[in-house]
C-alpha cells in the first residue's frame, strides 16, 4: 500500500516543483505560442509543459517498475510516449507536416500494441463477444492514434485537455478498480495525480502550456489505459464504453473532418469551429466554456460507467439517453451546420497544410 502512495505523490511533487522550470526553459529557448488569428490567448505563452508532464508520470512508473516487477507492460508507456513525446516537441519547435506527425503517432502506437495494449476480443451491444483475430493489432493502433489525436485537437483553452484527462483518468481507474486491476489502477492514479499539479499552472489564466508534445502524449497515455481498463472479464473490451467515455474528442474530431471536407479543404486545415469555439461563440468565456465541457465529460464517465457495471438493458437505455442529448446539444451549437452549405472545391494551390493544424 506504501509504494503507491509514495509513487503517487512523487509525480504530484515533481509537476509542482519541474513546471516552473519548464516555463524559465521554454522561455529562454523561445518554445513559445504566439498569438495568430486562430489561437484563444492574446500573449505569448510557454509551451513546454509536457515535458514536465512526461518526466514526472516517467519517473512514478520506473519507481514502480523497480520495486513490482509484475509491472512490465509499463515499458510500452514510456517508450511510446517517449516517441510521440519527441513528435510533438519538433512539431512545437519546427513545425511538422500532418503526415510526419501521423507516422511518428503510429510508430507509437505499435509499440504500446506490442508491450499488450490491444483489444483481441471486443464486447459487443449485444452481449456476445467478438474475437478481432488478425484486426486486433490493426484496429488498436488506429485507436490509439484516433485518441492521441482526438486530444491534441481538444487542447484548445486554458486547462481543457489537462482537466479532460484527470476526469477521464479518474473513470479509468475507478473501472480498474471494479474489475480488480489494481496495477492499473495505481498507474492511473499517477496520471491523476501529475495532471493535477500541472493544472495549478494551466487552468485559465495558463502561465503555460501543455503544447503539442504535452497534449499527444496525454492523448496517447488515455488511449493505452482506456483498452485496458473497460473490460469485461472474460468478454473483452467494451466498445460502446470506450466510444461513450470518448465521445466529446471523438465527436469533434470526426466534426472537423467532414466540415472541412463539405468545404473543399484538406481534413487536416486549421479552424476556429471545434465545440470548445462554439462554447465561445454563444457568448460563454473562456473559463465558463472549459467548465461545460467539464461537466459534460464527468455525465458521459458516469453513464458509461453505469453500463459497465449494469445489465445491458439498463446500459443500452441510459447509454441512448446520453446520445440523443449530447446530439441535441451539438445542433443547439450548430455544429452541424456545414451539411447545409454547398460543396465549394478549392483550387489545388489554395488547399494547403498549415504547420500547426490545431
Amino acid at each position: 500500500m506504501l509504494l503507491p502512495l509514495v509513487t503517487i505523490a512523487a509525480a504530484l511533487i515533481i509537476t509542482l516543483i519541474c513546471t516552473p522550470f519548464a516555463k524559465k526553459l521554454a522561455i529562454r529557448y523561445k518554445i513559445v505560442a504566439l498569438p495568430n488569428h486562430r489561437t484563444i490567448h492574446d500573449s505569448t505563452t510557454p509551451k513546454l509543459g509536457g515535458l514536465t508532464i512526461y518526466l514526472a508520470f516517467a519517473s512514478a512508473l520506473i519507481i514502480l517498475a523497480v520495486y513490482d516487477q509484475g509491472m512490465s507492460n509499463l515499458g510500452g508507456l514510456l517508450l511510446g510516449g517517449g516517441v510521440v513525446l519527441f513528435v510533438g516537441l519538433f512539431d512545437d519547435i519546427l513545425g511538422l507536416s500532418c503526415y510526419r506527425k501521423l507516422i511518428g503517432q503510429t510508430i507509437a502506437a505499435i509499440i504500446a500494441v506490442s508491450f499488450g495494449f490491444v483489444a483481441e476480443t471486443i464486447y459487443l451491444p449485444s452481449g456476445e463477444s467478438l474475437n478481432l483475430g488478425l484486426w486486433a493489432f490493426p484496429l488498436s493502433v488506429l485507436w490509439i492514434v484516433g485518441i492521441t489525436n482526438a486530444v491534441n485537437l481538444l487542447d484548445g483553452l486554458d486547462g481543457l485537455a489537462t482537466g479532460f484527462t484527470i476526469i477521464i483518468t479518474v473513470f479509468i481507474c475507478a473501472a480498474a478498480v471494479m474489475s480488480q486491476n489494481y496495477q492499473l489502477a495505481v498507474v492511473a492514479a499517477i496520471l491523476i495525480a501529475t495532471c493535477s499539479g500541472f493544472l495549478r499552472y494551466n487552468f485559465s489564466p495558463a502561465r503555460i502550456f501543455l503544447g503539442d508534445m504535452g497534449s499527444l502524449f496525454l492523448g496517447f497515455l488515455l488511449a493505452c489505459l482506456s483498452l485496458k481498463a473497460f473490460v469485461i472479464p472474460g468478454s473483452g473490451v467494451h466498445v460502446l464504453v470506450l466510444v461513450g467515455i470518448f465521445m466529446i474528442p471523438l465527436a469533434d474530431t470526426l466534426l472537423a473532418i467532414f466540415r472541412r471536407l463539405s468545404s473543399g479543404r484538406h481534413p487536416f486545415w486549421a479552424d476556429k469551429q471545434h465545440i470548445h469555439h462554439r462554447l465561445l461563440d454563444s457568448g460563454m468565456s473562456q473559463v465558463k466554456a472549459v467548465l461545460v465541457i467539464y461537466a459534460a465529460t464527468l455525465l458521459c464517465g458516469v453513464v458509461c460507467l453505469l453500463y459497465f457495471a449494469t445489465n445491458i438493458q439498463i446500459g443500452i437505455l441510459l447509454y441512448s439517453g446520453l446520445a440523443l442529448l449530447f446530439l441535441l446539444a451539438l445542433g443547439r451549437l450548430h455544429c452541424f451546420d456545414f451539411f447545409k452549405t454547398k460543396v465549394t472545391y478549392k483550387k489545388p494551390e489554395e488547399v494547403h497544410l498549415q504547420k500547426h493544424a490545431d
